[in-house]
């Protein structure tokens, strides 16, 4: 049995992180898939970046990569925004920024005979955003297969971030599960939030798979700090979502 640990929306908190990585490599996993939003929020983004590229084996594409890309910074209505966007293109540099514009929308690998497909937020693109609270017409609309997506083999699994609020659904014969987020979870618990997926990696035979969400305690007083000694607009919003679990903006 192998297992892939799933990380996600770290949003440049670097402490989190590094909980987390180090959670990974004492449970000696070996594999890691990032769901995306490495960046955005938090002052740290070129240095997830760089570690993200140097330890995740996969990295998609998620929303704050899209908008920090590609968004014409004219097209940004709310001037704290635009400011926000603009600090961290300066930040990451254009190489990052080259290499974040090219991740994949998703994805997709077999695990104990069941067709497992990763993304951020949903089959439709990085934006549409799907709760654990929404009905099971819309759960079930994230197992389709689109043009985001590519039309290959229907999922089993479905995994994804996005949300910031980790949960495990079993819908018929079908798992939807999201991992929460690395470095700005929402709701009650403040923790850094991952998934683990164990089972026969690359296996078309049906054997045991399990998915475990892991949450766990890291640095927040030098997130804040790191925070605080960084130029970054709005950082104050970023600072009470981290330490409260409510998301401000």
């Amino acid at each position: 049995m192998e297992q892939i640990a799933i990380i996600s929306d770290i949003h440049g908190n670097l402490p989190a992180l590094e909980a987390v990585l180090e959670e990974i490599r004492e449970r000696d996993i070996v594999r890691i898939f990032c769901l995306g939003d490495m960046i955005g929020k938090g002052p740290s983004s070129d240095i997830v970046i760089d570690i993200c590229k140097n330890q995740c084996e996969k990295i998609i594409k998620g929303n704050h990569e899209e908008v920090i890309c590609s968004v014409p910074l004219e097209d940004i209505t709310d001037d704290l925004l635009a400011k926000m966007v603009e600090w961290h293109r300066i930040k990451i540099g254009e190489t990052r920024l080259k290499m974040l514009s090219l991740l994949e929308n998703c994805v997709e690998i077999k695990m104990s005979g069941k067709n497992i497909r990763l993304l951020h937020a949903s089959p439709v693109n990085v934006w549409t955003r799907v709760h654990k609270k929404d009905n099971k017409e819309k759960h079930l609309s994230m197992f389709k297969n689109t043009e985001f997506t590519g039309f290959s083999n229907e999922a089993n699994i479905v995994g994804y971030g996005d949300i910031h609020s980790s949960y495990i659904e079993i819908i018929g014969e079908k798992i939807l599960f999201n991992v929460g987020s690395v470095g700005n979870p929402l709701g009650k618990s403040t923790k850094a939030s991952f998934g683990i997926i164990t089972g026969e990696y690359n296996s078309s035979t049906n054997e045991k798979l399990e998915i475990e969400i892991v949450k766990i305690e890291y640095d927040k007083d030098k997130a804040v700090m790191d925070a605080k000694e960084s130029n970054l607009p709005g950082i104050e919003l970023y600072i009470e979502e981290i330490l409260t679990g409510i998301y401000r903006r």
